[in-house]
């Protein structure tokens, strides 16, 4: 396993040998936005299929200053991760544990893998690295994430990640000329699975989560 600190500052990169997770850079938007032009890609999601300029204006307000705070030796507000296989470090998808707005220790999960990657275990090891992250680097006492009603195998994921399904807002979004559904999950610090605290370990990263609500940044 395989751990990269920037010199005096966060972690940035997590790795089993096998799956990656590393600090997007900016260079990778190329292979987001080609993941993010796939129509089947979108098939379950509120947007897409995207152009590479939307992609770009999307996610560059999110890197330029996550980038900036790596630079620093910082840890960024925003959390977004590539996620890469293989001694190749194939392209895989993306992740991102992002913090809720006027609730510190609160943070949604997101996860986006490309086609060629579906049925293989990876959306749920990339969310369960995000539990993992949230609660021990981040210090989250609550997480939250939904998907459209529709995405059955992202519910999927979620529920094998300990979230509960907390409520469904009808017609969220209009998404492709039809009114779509969206679920809505959280999970709480003290509902974490056992066998989910020390997920880091997997990655090299034997930080634990802590059974009380203690920040665990750095």
């Amino acid at each position: 396993a395989i751990v990269q600190r920037m010199s005096g500052g966060p972690r940035t990169r997590w790795s089993d040998g096998t799956l990656h997770f590393a600090y997007t850079r900016i260079e990778e938007l190329d292979a987001i936005a080609s993941m993010l032009a796939k129509a089947r890609v979108c098939e379950h999601v509120y947007f897409g299929p995207n152009t590479r300029a939307e992609t770009r204006a999307f996610f560059l307000p999110l890197l330029e200053p996550m980038r900036a705070s790596l630079a620093c030796g910082s840890l960024p507000e925003v959390h977004v991760f590539t996620i890469r296989h293989g001694p190749g470090e194939d392209f895989v998808g993306e992740c991102a544990v992002v913090p809720v707005a006027y609730a510190p220790g609160n943070f949604t999960i997101g996860y986006q893998l490309d086609e060629p990657w579906w049925r293989q275990g990876i959306g749920t090891r990339a969310g369960e690295f995000l539990v993992w992250y949230g609660f021990a680097r981040l210090g989250a006492y609550r997480l939250n994430a939904d998907c459209l009603a529709s995405n059955l195998g992202s519910a999927r994921i979620l529920e094998r990640c300990g979230f509960r399904r907390e409520g469904l807002q009808r017609r969220h979004y209009r998404v492709r000329g039809e009114y779509r559904d969206q679920l809505l999950f959280g999970l709480l610090r003290e509902e974490l699975r056992p066998e989910l605290e020390d997920v880091g370990a997997r990655y090299g990263d034997a930080l634990r989560v802590a059974s009380r609500e203690t920040s665990a940044t750095g």
